[in-house]
């Protein structure tokens, strides 16, 4: 048995592999299961308990393998929670002292007043804006939830998406390297203000390609509408 495992299984067809076992043998093989388990290495001579015992030890091996595999699991999500732990912590500690200051900087701009004329390219600014920022580390889930939230907001369509696909996960993890949490929203927003484009709003897999993320990034700067400009007669041609 392993370190700290204080159980085993027995599973209910185990009762075709003894059934042939007279009560006594039966016995012989429960008391040797029961050594064998707690590590005191018995010795079974009986060759016809031995047969059954064989089918029984071959499982808990199996059992035993399984176990090692979720106990590294658990380990290694304990160490990356922990990591993330550490990272939030930081995180909050460097913009504890600027919170503050920023709230105050606020407070003092002037409101301004947006009517019903002014451009609607504003609406994407606005919603990065207010998006909640402070203490907010760049994971799956967070992303998940900012995508859906866009697609909502631009789009007006309620939109779920439980995770990722594979493809879509190997390039986030490949842009989280080099893009923040503010950077992906910018290029969401980016993205979602291309009003005549097209049907790959409802999954990020288009939009997580490195170079459609560049592009819509500096469409949010620009407020380039690419899909809008009569030259480009095939726009997915573009990016």
């Amino acid at each position: 048995m392993a370190e700290n495992k204080k159980s085993f299984v027995l599973y209910a067809d185990l009762i075709n592999n003894i059934d042939h076992l007279t009560n006594e043998e039966k016995g012989i093989l429960f008391n040797h299961l029961l050594e064998y388990v707690n590590d005191m290495n018995p010795v079974l001579t009986d060759r016809v308990v031995l047969s059954a015992w064989k089918f029984i030890q071959s499982q808990l091996k199996r059992d035993l393998v399984k176990f090692e595999e979720v106990k590294g699991k658990r380990s290694e999500a304990g160490k990356e929670s922990a990591r993330l732990r550490a990272l939030k912590k930081e995180q909050q500690s460097s913009t504890k002292s600027t919170s503050v200051e920023s709230v105050q900087q606020t407070s003092t701009n002037p409101t301004v007043s947006v009517n019903d004329n002014e451009n609607v390219n504003d609406i994407h600014t606005t919603y990065v804006e207010t998006s909640p920022q402070i203490n907010t580390i760049l994971t799956e889930e967070v992303f998940i939830k900012r995508w859906c939230d866009a697609r909502t907001h631009y789009d007006k369509v309620p939109t779920f998406i439980k995770k990722l696909t594979t493809f879509e996960r190997v390039d986030f993890k490949e842009l989280v390297r080099d893009y923040t949490l503010k950077d992906f929203e910018k290029a969401v927003a980016g993205m979602f203000q291309q009003k005549t484009f097209p049907k790959t709003r409802l999954r990020p897999t288009h939009f997580l390609k490195r170079e459609h993320f560049e592009t819509y990034l500096t469409c949010f700067t620009t407020k380039e509408k690419l899909f809008e400009d009569k030259k480009y007669k095939k726009p997915i041609d573009r990016i």
